[in-house]
């Protein structure tokens, strides 16, 4: 006796499958196939299982009442955030005799917030217009670097991001960008507030 494959028999449990074949698998189960039986009846099985999923999903504008509250949650929570304080800035300091018809480069400062300290020096490298950024975060309370995965980004005064960079286990990041108005370089890490600096490049 020959027995039919399982696609047809998956496509008759369905519903699917065409009026001849249909007829054929009903004549064929009615002689006492076994073997075709208990394929049919185990997709038989299967697709009941299948049907009676749905009767335990959610309605669907539960759900998107659900996400609609989430999203506005989300939307309602700031991003909580401190303003870093300015604690030295090498260019109010007065430069050497001789070199001070000399063409500033490089210039370093350094900002205080959420018990950290964060040590910046910018430069240029000619010809390119490009401002490299290389800095260290210290936690000034343990006079050490940072370790806890922070991480740096730079943003406009929208909050669109620029770049964004890791802090090494020294503490240590370098980041370069195009010179904007309005840039902020915000240090990110866990157990504190965000600390956002102000960057105000000199000409």
């Amino acid at each position: 006796m020959e027995h039919f494959s399982e696609q047809p028999l998956v496509d008759f449990v369905r519903g699917v499958s065409g009026p001849e074949l249909g007829k054929d698998i009903r004549a064929h189960l009615a002689k006492g196939c076994l073997k075709c039986k208990t394929a049919h009846d185990a997709w038989s099985r299967v697709r009941r299982l299948a049907a009676e999923d749905s009767v335990y999903a959610p309605p669907e504008n539960l759900v998107r009442l659900v996400k609609l509250e989430f999203s506005s949650k989300a939307a309602r929570r700031p991003m909580k955030w401190t303003l870093a304080n300015l604690v030295f800035n090498s260019l109010a300091q007065p430069l050497q005799a001789g070199v001070r018809s000399g063409a500033l480069n490089v210039w370093q400062v350094i900002y205080e917030a959420e018990g950290l300290t964060v040590d910046l020096r910018f430069g240029r490298r000619s010809p390119s217009r490009e401002v490299h950024v290389v800095g260290q975060v210290f936690d000034k309370q343990a006079v050490r670097a940072l370790k806890n995965n922070a991480t740096i980004e730079l943003s406009t005064e929208k909050d669109q991001l620029i770049a964004t960079t890791a802090i090494t286990a020294l503490g240590e990041f370098h980041i370069e960008f195009e010179p904007k108005e309005h840039l902020w370089l915000s240090v990110k890490t866990s157990g504190r507030n965000t600390v956002r600096i102000p960057l105000t490049n000199p000409a």
